[in-house]
């Protein structure tokens, strides 16, 4: 698939995952690694690092998305505290946690993405084994009814369910995120939903633009100034939230050096890590009885 392409360019959707993989990759070769990813380098392959390589502030990314990752990972942990017993990771990439991850061997794993991703994902681990048991599922995600179907096969067979759309939402128009919300939790058996988020002003700063400039084939669609409450309307509740400058102290990672970022945070140390908290960050969602669209309103008194 990779040696297909030569540009360093993002052509497509599919081509994010050779990007993030081989930001994980780089985290695995560290003496500090906070993850080892041992099959990350080989997913990724040449296509991912020539990508990681053309991107902007690629150090800054690449911080970012090892957050994301850990902080991720300890929201997985809290869903199977919680008596999950499968996971549905849509959009899955070349997400490898069913190998590197300390996971139960009853655990369910569902990934599920478009056919040329998960073609390339069973040919290159074939030979591999997870820790638990899993299944990939080819899918187009903004087919409607391809998507209704595999939810309503998946919830008939999965049980007590994890949904995970890690780096998924970004790349839906407000919209479809907010069909996909309701689709999910139209499914009781989808008791708990993980995403990733980012909010406020600051999420379109000028180097948010740059990246951009990379994504055009990917654009980043979704925009509002609120996601948790946009999605808590549809009856989804906070269990856990994990902040992004809080999850970057947890595993004692400093932020690289990049003005005037890491001038800021030497001189507004509270100012800048409350901003950086208050603009990403990593949700675990647990179901509320009704969603805010549904209820009825009051009777008037009369």
């Amino acid at each position: 698939m990779t040696d297909k392409i030569q540009t360093s360019s993002i052509s497509n959707v599919a081509d994010t995952a050779f990007w993030i993989a081989a930001y994980r990759a780089q985290e695995s070769e560290r003496a500090d690694a906070l993850f080892h990813d041992h099959l990350a380098a080989q997913l990724a392959g040449d296509r991912g690092r020539q990508i990681a390589a053309a991107i902007p502030h690629t150090d800054i990314m690449a911080y970012a998305m090892i957050v994301r990752t850990t902080a991720i990972d300890r929201l997985i942990q809290t869903a199977i505290a919680c008596g999950i017993e499968s996971v549905i990771n849509l959009g899955a990439g070349l997400d490898t946690r069913p190998f590197r991850m300390q996971l139960p061997a009853r655990l369910r794993w569902y990934e599920v993405d478009l056919p040329a991703v998960i073609d390339y994902k069973n040919a290159e681990l074939q030979a591999e084994r997870p820790v638990c048991k899993v299944q990939r599922i080819s899918a187009d995600l903004t087919n409607e009814q391809e998507r209704r179907d595999l939810f309503t096969r998946l919830a008939a067979e999965s049980g007590k369910a994890l949904v995970i759309t890690e780096g998924l939402i970004g790349y839906l128009s407000n919209e479809q995120a907010t069909t996909l919300s309701q689709e999910i939790f139209a499914e009781p058996a989808f008791a708990y939903w993980i995403q990733d988020y980012s909010q406020g002003a600051m999420r379109q700063n000028r180097h948010s633009r740059k990246l951009q400039k990379h994504l055009l084939q990917a654009p980043v669609l979704f925009s509002v100034d609120d996601p948790i409450g946009y999605f808590q309307k549809d009856g989804w509740k906070v269990r856990q939230q994990i902040c992004f400058m809080d999850e970057a102290d947890r595993i004692h990672r400093p932020f690289p050096s990049m003005f005037p970022w890491s001038l800021l945070l030497r001189i507004f140390p509270k100012k800048m890590k409350a901003l950086g908290n208050k603009t990403y960050g990593y949700l675990l969602f647990g179901r509320t009885s009704q969603p805010e669209h549904s209820k009825k309103p009051a009777p008037s008194a009369t």
